[in-house]
């Protein structure tokens, strides 16, 4: 009997590879790292915090988009939580962020809680953002984002007749893609931005900010010269619409 990749396995082989043009940023030929506008919108909902606070990344990947929000929160002290070791530089704990396990984190230890572009990639979503909070220290914030469906993007290929970027019902496959050849994602929670308010509000979080971009961005990172310059001149254009928004981004508290 033949099996087939689960959800966790292809996040495991997607995010242990050595590839990180869809993480926020890309290194050019002297090996800089450029960050994208998706990273650089995180960064401004980023609050500076004081000498001695602690930041920890739930779904850290590379750790190099961590380092650069710790960076703008001026902390130093920084732990990483992941189901692989994808090499950041500064101590990780290896968790499955699907199993049942609690983060092996006490309770209010953080005083920022970073989760980017992770919680798509687990079914308990409830179960994750109530670690997160747990794990918040009261008077801290956390920063998640998520992508949305509910942009203009899905809402066309819905229409033409495709499945939208991300949205998928195989982890080996992707079915009814205008590019049916391109890496699964592994996403297996999809949100609109009033469901993904609603999923925060209902685990006990208060949010303070929120910010959005188009997926222009990290296209143009990943396919980098290989696309027609006239292709990338109207994904631009076409990103700029302000109904045109694919992730979304916020900042949130611990209620009271």
């Amino acid at each position: 009997m033949k099996t087939t990749a689960s959800s966790t396995d292809v996040n495991r082989k997607r995010w242990s590879s050595t590839d990180d043009e869809w993480r926020g940023y890309r290194r050019d030929n002297r090996d800089r790292v450029i960050f994208d506008e998706r990273a650089r919108r995180l960064c401004s909902l980023v609050l500076p915090m004081s000498p001695g606070c602690r930041l920890v990344d739930v779904g850290c990947g590379t750790g190099v988009l961590t380092r650069e929000l710790a960076r703008h929160a001026r902390v130093d002290d920084i732990l990483g939580v992941d189901g692989v070791d994808a090499g950041a530089t500064f101590p990780v704990i290896l968790h499955e962020l699907e199993s049942d396990a609690p983060l092996p984190l006490p309770d209010g230890a953080f005083d920022v809680v970073l989760c980017l572009e992770t919680i798509e990639h687990v079914h308990r979503t409830n179960a994750l953002v109530r670690e997160l909070r747990r794990i918040m220290k009261p008077g801290g914030y956390g920063i998640f984002s998520v992508p949305r469906i509910d942009g203009f993007l899905s809402i066309a290929m819905l229409l033409a007749g495709f499945q939208p970027p991300a949205v998928e019902c195989s982890t080996t496959r992707r079915y009814g893609s205008p590019q049916p050849g391109g890496r699964v994602s592994g996403h297996v929670s999809n949100f609109t931005k009033r469901a993904f308010r609603e999923l925060l509000e209902d685990e006990g979080l208060r949010i303070t900010g929120f910010n959005q971009v188009g997926m222009y961005s990290s296209w143009s990172f990943a396919y980098g010269g290989a696309a027609p310059r006239w292709t990338k001149l109207g994904l631009w254009a076409f990103s700029r619409l302000p109904w045109k928004q694919d992730d979304m981004m916020f900042r949130v508290e611990r209620r009271r």
